[in-house]
């Protein structure tokens, strides 16, 4: 479902880490995948553990994990599943044992870690909240500091998808750490708090200016910030585009500066249920930005002008599997950067080489 890369504490040895999920589209009739692939006689709940593209062994759990990341120091793991954040210890092999877990006020889809690991931001998707989280000096998850839970009056001609707050994604301003957005799919917004590092508290009303305003059938999903430049991309998984933003980090606020399809042209985006845009990276060097489609299958990439934050379409490919749910990018593979690709029903991990020019 997701991969996410972790250094164990020998400071040896590089893990992948990809979790589990149920079935996504071949279970949902009207989604593009349908009848391409049977639903798997068994769905394994857990974490695959992999090094240097080997399978490694498998982490057996009782819950199906989805996001996960790792501690900017601590040396430890930490994943949402069965409505928990969970805290892992990573033995020298690379498999994973859970030490500590917390309410995280719903099923997290997404969460992030501070910079300075003291604090996990959690987006539920189903409980319309958003949660913050303390870690403790020895890695353990506290019991949540705040929370936001959004209520707006939504359009009834949308309720297919669109029928109440769906936050999929909450990611802080990694230049200061002072604001957390979070994409939020039923609502068709970008929620912006302050974020207080001190007291682990979200600040601002539901009818604050600073929240985006997307077109109502949208569906923001999932954002990224550009690594130098004032420059925030969402990725909208109801209506196929990626919308680009010019971010003031003084006053918390985004404002659209352009639209990008992600389709290719005569394909119309799909409201399904995992159906639409689901990730989206700009690369460290910020000249080009990444997504996937659910919709046609694809992993597809823009150039970034580096002047003005405009997205060029670039490149297409398949994404070597049915649904991609996330992906990475990895910057510390030997033969040089891959992009991975978790493609959640056909249970597998696309590796896709990228060249020098993105």
């Amino acid at each position: 479902r997701g991969c996410a890369g972790h250094t164990s504490s020998a400071g040896t040895k590089m893990y992948s880490y990809v979790g589990s999920s149920p079935a996504a589209q071949v279970k949902v009739s009207d989604s593009p995948a349908y009848g391409k692939l049977p639903p798997p006689a068994v769905e394994k709940k857990g974490v695959m553990v992999y090094r240097a593209g080997e399978r490694v062994g498998f982490s057996e759990l009782k819950y199906h994990v989805g996001w996960m990341e790792k501690h900017p120091s601590n040396g430890c793991v930490y994943a949402a599943g069965s409505g928990k954040l969970r805290a892992y210890k990573v033995a020298a092999d690379g498999m994973l044992e859970e030490f500590s877990s917390a309410d995280a006020l719903g099923n997290p889809a997404h969460f992030c870690l501070s910079a300075d690991g003291a604090w996990a931001l959690c987006a539920n998707y189903s409980a319309s909240t958003l949660s913050v989280l303390p870690i403790a000096a020895d890695g353990s998850v506290g019991a949540a500091t705040d929370s936001k839970h959004h209520v707006v009056r939504l359009n009834p001609q949308l309720a297919d998808r669109q029928e109440a707050c769906h936050p999929h994604q909450v990611r802080l301003d990694p230049g200061s750490g002072a604001w957390a957005l979070a994409c939020d799919l039923g609502a068709s917004r970008v929620w912006v708090y302050a974020f207080d590092v001190a007291r682990g508290s979200l600040a601002g009303a539901a009818n604050s200016e600073r929240h985006l305003l997307l077109p109502e059938a949208s569906g923001p999903r999932h954002l990224d910030f550009h690594p130098t430049k004032p420059w925030v991309y969402v990725l909208c998984e109801l209506d196929g585009n990626i919308v680009g933003c010019r971010w003031d980090a003084e006053q918390g606020r985004l404002t659209p500066f352009g639209s990008y399809y992600t389709l290719p042209d005569g394909v119309s985006p799909c409201r399904a249920h995992h159906s639409g845009g689901s990730h989206v990276l700009v690369s460290a060097d910020g000249r080009c930005l990444y997504a996937t489609t659910r919709t046609d299958g694809a992993v597809v990439a823009f150039d970034i002008d580096t002047a003005t934050g405009e997205l060029a379409f670039k490149q297409r490919v398949p994404c070597g599997g049915v649904c991609p749910r996330s992906f990475v990018l990895d910057y510390a593979s030997p033969g040089g950067p891959l992009l991975l690709v978790g493609n959640q029903d056909s249970q597998n991990v696309a590796s896709f080489s990228v060249a020098t020019d993105g």
